[in-house]
């Protein structure tokens, strides 16, 4: 960069690129990245303000380390994508996004390669064959796909392909939890892409961050909701009519009554929703149809907290914290919290149940693994925050009940260390178990026996 252009450096840490002289620096708030939806007006009104109005040329080093408190980060890293290249194009800006590799989980990492027209290395600059410009990314997948073609192979640009086999493709939400059968025919849908969170209470937010009101004019909004959470968890193989019928009506009406309440019920979710073709049918199968690029809270969840896990193991630390908080942020209770319980307990299918659970304990776990970061670094303080959150959601389990006498007794609380294997028995006898034989019994005899 040497020798081109003024230099402008956006970054949180005084620290970031310190080697390279630049013409200013500024905070992420202070060109508007502060916020989860960004706006490419108040961007380009910002640089203008700190820079001026002749910016053509001038570098703009963005580091990119800010969308790590973004829970949605890798639609962000895509809106930001288009954003710079409108700021390249209405300013003449050259705009270089630099990422930490160690701190972007999957999604975010495939979402550079769509957002970023090229890649920079130290041994040149690089066409990036994966990108999507704005126009392209709102067309349908073949034309998405012609196009990639067309950027590493230049003799086929302009080639159409893939019309005959898209109808085929695989599209909606991409949740790792979820299987994802090959074969199914789709159609497009009018929407843009949803914003699902299934932690606490189910929110679906659509275009422009409108969030979803299930209570639709003549429908009953409790099984609306719970209709959209089972074939949520059934993917794009969906579920079968009588089971759905089971699930919402399950005593008390004939199988012909059953059918007509399902069919009203599922012409209520697609009104709900807004788009005909946000649940398909095929035979007596239904499915959710998400709109392309639809983002899932479970499959950032579950990323963000195996990547702390792999930085804190590696001895980053404060990367780690960094990732964890991002995860705790996005667990906002139990999975579909807010479905009744006559319909999550369902006696032909455990359908809910075992996710919830499977999800809770990684949720314990992050705010172990926190606390244990924390207390190795003589953090005590805000180590047992976290045991505090974990012993809310669980007051038995053995691991947070371990951390919370370690955290105790690193605090020189050794009273506070009897009365919190109290409580751990109490809680236990609450249950009908016993703590005998416990890891947390274990640990309170030798730390209270020195």
């Amino acid at each position: 960069l040497e020798g081109v252009g003024r230099r402008i450096i956006v970054s949180d840490s005084g620290g970031f690129h310190r080697d390279i002289k630049a013409f200013l620096r500024l905070s992420c708030a202070e060109i508007g990245l502060d916020s989860e939806q960004l706006d490419a007006d108040v961007i380009t009104t910002l640089i203008r303000r700190w820079a001026g109005e002749d910016t053509a040329g001038t570098i703009l080093i963005v580091d990119m380390r800010w969308v790590v408190k973004i829970v949605q980060g890798a639609s962000t890293i895509e809106n930001w994508g288009l954003i710079a290249e409108q700021l390249a194009s209405t300013l003449g800006l050259v705009v270089l996004s630099c990422y930490d590799r160690e701190l972007l989980v999957d999604d975010q990492v495939q979402a550079t390669f769509r957002a970023h027209r090229q890649f920079l290395a130290e041994s040149g600059l690089y066409e990036n064959p994966f990108w999507l410009p704005a126009d392209i990314q709102r067309a349908p997948r073949g034309e998405q796909l012609s196009f990639q073609l067309g950027r590493v192979v230049p003799d086929f640009a302009g080639t159409r392909f893939f019309e005959r086999d898209d109808k085929f493709a695989a599209r909606g939400a991409d949740p790792v939890w979820l299987a994802r059968p090959k074969g199914l025919a789709v159609s497009e849908t009018t929407q843009g892409a949803w914003q699902i969170y299934c932690f606490g209470q189910l929110r679906v937010y659509c275009e422009g961050n409108r969030r979803i009101d299930w209570k639709t004019k003549g429908g009953a909004p409790k099984k609306t909701r719970t209709l959209f959470a089972y074939l949520l968890t059934k993917g794009e193989k969906g579920a079968h009519a009588d089971r759905i019928a089971e699930l919402l009506w399950p005593e008390g009406e004939t199988e012909h009554s059953k059918r007509a309440r399902l069919h009203h019920t599922i012409a209520m979710l697609r009104k709900t929703l807004e788009d005909k073709n946000s649940v398909l049918r095929s035979g007596d199968y239904y499915r959710l149809n998400a709109p392309e690029g639809s983002w899932i809270d479970i499959t950032s969840f579950e990323q963000l907290c195996r990547r702390g896990v792999s930085l804190f193991k590696r001895g980053q630390r404060e990367e780690a914290l960094q990732i964890y908080r991002t995860a705790e942020e996005l667990y906002a209770g139990d999975l579909f919290q807010d479905i009744p319980v006559e319909y999550t307990e369902d006696e032909q299918e455990d359908w809910c149940i075992p996710r919830r659970v499977w999800l809770r304990e990684m949720a314990l776990k992050l705010q172990r693994d926190m606390s244990a970061l924390l207390r190795e670094e003589g953090r005590l303080r805000e180590a047992l925050e976290h045991c505090q959150k974990a012993l809310a959601i669980d007051p038995t389990s053995e691991d947070i009940n371990v951390e919370t006498m370690r955290v105790f007794h690193a605090q020189g609380r050794i009273d506070t260390v009897a009365r919190q294997y109290r409580q751990y028995r109490k809680a236990m006898e609450s249950i009908d178990a016993t703590a005998d034989g416990s890891e947390v019994q274990a640990l309170f005899l030798a730390l209270t026996s020195r």
